[in-house]
C-alpha cells in the first residue's frame, strides 16, 4: 500500500472519530469523548484545555448498562475509590455509566 492510500485511510478514520466525537464537562473541565487510541481501552477524554493531559478509560468489548442493576453495582463499587483535583479514568467511566452517588441513572 502507498503513502498515499495510508494517509487518506488515517485521515478518513480521523475524522470519522472527531465526528462521532462526544462533548462532555467532568469535574468543571469541558472536552470531548472519543475512541480510544491506545490498546484495550475503549474511550478517550481529551480536555479544551492543553495543559490537562488526555485520559484513556473503560475496557474493550465490554458493554455499559446505565440505569439498571448491573449499573447500579458499578456506581455503588467505584464511589468508594478516592479522587484527587486532577480527571481520573474512574470519573470519565463514572461519567458513561451516569452515576449519581451510588445509584446509576437513565437518561
Amino acid at each position: 500500500m502507498s503513502v498515499i492510500a495510508l494517509h487518506f485511510i488515517f485521515s478518513y478514520l480521523s475524522e470519522k472519530s472527531e465526528s462521532m466525537a462526544k462533548i462532555a464537562t467532568i469535574k468543571g473541565v469541558k472536552g470531548k469523548i472519543t475512541t480510544s487510541n491506545r490498546k484495550n481501552k475503549k474511550w478517550k477524554f481529551t480536555p479544551n484545555n492543553k495543559n490537562i493531559p488526555p485520559v484513556h478509560a473503560g475496557q474493550k468489548g465490554e458493554t455499559i448498562q446505565p440505569g439498571t442493576k448491573k449499573g447500579d453495582n458499578y456506581c455503588a463499587r467505584s464511589s468508594g475509590i478516592k479522587t484527587s483535583k486532577r480527571i481520573s479514568a474512574n470519573d470519565l467511566a463514572r461519567y458513561q455509566w451516569r452515576c449519581k452517588g451510588k445509584k446509576s441513572m437513565r437518561k
